[in-house]
């Protein structure tokens, strides 16, 4: 079995929505972990609610991939400015005006 990542929902706080996460690893317990995604980054980047679970499961995969036994990974994060922009140019692009 490889690792598996399970989203398990969501929570709206005042702070901005905080998404829940699941990670099912061989030879290791369940982990649970919480991504962030702030109320200000929904409204001046105009990130769809719909993908906020899309962007934190992508953060959370990224992290994974870079823990190691001696760095075990936090508990909660908070995606960056800088990694909405780059989840936005990737999956959706500017659309392109014909005439």
């Amino acid at each position: 079995m490889s690792t598996l990542i399970q989203y398990t929902g969501f929570e709206v706080k005042p702070r901005g929505r905080d998404y829940s996460y699941r990670v099912l690893a061989p030879q290791s317990q369940p982990r649970d972990f919480t991504i962030t995604i702030t109320n200000r980054s929904f409204q001046e980047r105009r990130i769809p609610y719909q993908d906020g679970a899309a962007i934190g499961y992508q953060k959370l995969q990224r992290e994974l991939l870079q823990e190691t036994p001696a760095q075990p990974l936090d508990r909660h994060f908070t995606v960056s400015d800088q990694e909405l922009d780059h989840f936005r140019e990737v999956h959706r692009p500017a659309r392109k005006s014909y005439r």
